[in-house]
């Protein structure tokens, strides 16, 4: 009940009491034919008819062998759907007709969704980050599926096309909803880091081979997420205070990094290719591959998947990596391209 309570953002004392109203109505109905099927000697189908009929008050006719017994009974029928029966209906169409109900069907339609998706990413929480994480997503065609609490943004984020589900991030039940065992990258992008901390908990308890990535709030929690699972940890404050020295100190690399790496398919994009076992491009040299002629693609920067740094490697990235540099599988190619051209890239290595 708890579980259902939370995925579905009703009251536990609602979901009874529309239990207890179908089951009254349930009761009645059963009571009544077989009632009638021993007063009235019908068959199955014509006492529930009958029952139908008389709790109903549409009284097409009388069937069967009407009796003082029949009669009594229909009378004591009568008045407990009068009771018990209208107060079951009264609970009924106050509860679907609630705010809170219409919000519990929009969740059941999410979730019948979520039920469908593999591989995908969560998105925890659409505040400012997390609606710039979300715009990138859907910019690359990423399937994912939101988690938010507020009912203004599940309202905004519903006439926008987003796929979300209303719900706790920090909830076991919630994470289960939203799929996390078939998911493939879980993003929180939560306001507090302990909100952070619990979700990146709870998702490495529920599926270990997860990639998570958290939003971090307070520089001193950052020890804490990674310990708690997070694959990356991400300050945002520090990096857009960054880009603004940066914009001051050298504002032509600041330019650079808005059109290539934040771009939104206006101009150049950085992507990244990981050179897979059965790909045409292991055991060639990049000359071989030859990606600028073919694409017009620019390597940028090649990272070695086995762990082999080269001289020149900054951070596990060999720059400006050379033209015989062989790729092996396991490589992660760096590379710079209009939009276009990545697009016939990966079509190219998909083929």
């Amino acid at each position: 009940m708890k579980r259902l309570s939370i995925l579905l953002g009703l009251r536990p004392k609602d979901i009874r009491r529309v239990l207890l109203a179908l089951a009254l109505v349930v009761c009645i109905i059963a009571a009544g034919t077989i009632g009638y099927h021993i007063t009235a000697r019908l068959d199955w189908l014509s006492a529930l008819y009958m029952t139908v009929i008389t709790i109903s008050t549409v009284g097409y006719g009388e069937l069967g062998e009407v009796g003082r017994v029949t009669r009594v009974f229909t009378i004591i029928l009568i008045f407990a759907t009068m009771i018990w029966g209208a107060w079951a209906i009264e609970s009924l169409l106050s509860t679907i007709l609630s705010d809170e109900f219409r919000e519990a069907v929009f969740q059941l339609r999410s979730l019948r969704k979520a039920r469908r998706m593999e591989n995908h990413t969560i998105l925890c929480g659409f505040g400012r980050i997390g609606e710039a994480a979300a715009s990138e997503l859907k910019r690359n065609n990423e399937p994912f599926i939101v988690i938010e609490r507020d009912p203004q943004v599940i309202e905004r984020l519903r006439e926008s096309g987003y796929h979300v589900i209303s719900g706790d991030a920090t909830e076991d039940a919630t994470l289960l909803a939203a799929g996390v065992k078939r998911a493939s990258k879980l993003i929180t992008t939560l306001d507090e880091d302990n909100a952070n901390i619990v979700t990146v908990l709870s998702a490495r308890e529920l599926n270990p081979d997860l990639w998570i990535a958290s939003r971090l709030v307070r520089e001193d929690a950052y020890h804490k997420l990674r310990r708690a699972g997070a694959d990356e940890v991400v300050s945002p404050y520090d990096y857009g205070g960054r880009r603004l020295a940066l914009t001051l100190l050298r504002p032509h690399v600041a330019e650079f990094l808005s059109e290539v790496v934040f771009d939104e398919g206006r101009g150049a994009e950085m992507d990244e290719i990981r050179v897979e076992e059965n790909s045409e491009l292991v055991g060639k040299t990049l000359a071989q591959a030859d990606l600028r002629r073919r694409f017009g693609i620019t390597v940028i920067a090649l990272y070695r998947g086995d762990g082999g740094r080269p001289d020149n490697a900054t951070g596990g990235f060999e720059l400006n990596p050379g033209p015989d540099a062989v790729l092996r599988p396991g490589d992660v190619i760096i590379i710079v391209g209009t939009a276009e051209q990545l697009r016939r890239l990966h079509q190219a290595l998909r083929a």
